[in-house]
């Protein structure tokens, strides 16, 4: 009798036994399983980087060929090996300017820009446009706009060094009269005194370029 309740005891802890590990399986199961929130978490993130990868593909790609890309390391790369160097030299030139105008408190107003565009857009051709001129060039209006402002300072710096005088000026249109477009005195003139001012300009802002290069200190790191 004994051995019988005994047996029965024993097949009750058993039944007890694996519905108390039922029910910690199940539990672990509920714990394991992804919430409806964090599922949405992801697809958001993944959603996100997704246009995020889209919306900047520009600062990693250059271009894609026929679905292989072009990554913009590489094309930066090309970049510099075939003109790094001169992009790096003009670089190092206008900062130079830059530094013998502030040296000189020379300052270029917007309106001097602007007047010396009008000069430069009245010279050209009627039926050509100012911005159709640097088109062909390759120049954008700010590149050129840069470009002139960094004339000026020259001009300013180097001032009487590129004037020229009324001999001179009188000297060409005697010698060079035949070749001169303009018709009357006063236009030759003109048109004199402009051509030595950009010969005398390239001479003199050439040799200045090469004594402030001379005279730097520099320290490239670009091979």
């Amino acid at each position: 009798m004994k051995l019988k309740n005994k047996n029965a005891k024993e097949k009750n802890d058993i039944k007890i036994s694996s519905k108390e590990d039922f029910t910690e399986i199940k539990d672990q199961k509920k714990v394991n399983f992804p919430s409806k929130k964090f599922l949405l978490l992801v697809i958001l993130l993944v959603l996100l980087s997704g246009f995020l990868g889209y919306s900047f593909r520009g600062k990693f790609l250059a271009a894609v060929v026929n679905g292989k890309p072009i990554f913009r390391s590489q094309f930066n790369k090309k970049m510099e090996t075939s003109f790094g160097k001169q992009v790096l030299e003009n670089m190092i030139i206008e900062e130079l300017i830059k530094q013998e105008a502030d040296k000189n408190n020379i300052l270029v107003t917007q309106e001097e820009i602007d007047k010396e565009k009008e000069k430069i857009s009245a010279s050209l051709s009627n039926n050509i446009k100012l911005e159709d001129a640097l088109a062909m060039q390759g120049m954008t209006m700010e590149d050129f706009l840069h470009q002139v402002k960094l004339r000026l300072e020259i001009n300013k710096i180097l001032g009487k060094d590129l004037a020229v005088s009324d001999e001179e000026i009188s000297n060409y249109v005697k010698n060079n009269k035949s070749s001169l477009t303009a018709t009357s005195e006063a236009e030759q003139k003109e048109e004199a005194r402009q051509i030595l001012q950009n010969q005398k300009s390239q001479e003199k802002i050439q040799a200045w370029i090469d004594d402030l290069l001379k005279k730097a200190k520099i320290t490239r790191f670009l091979q």
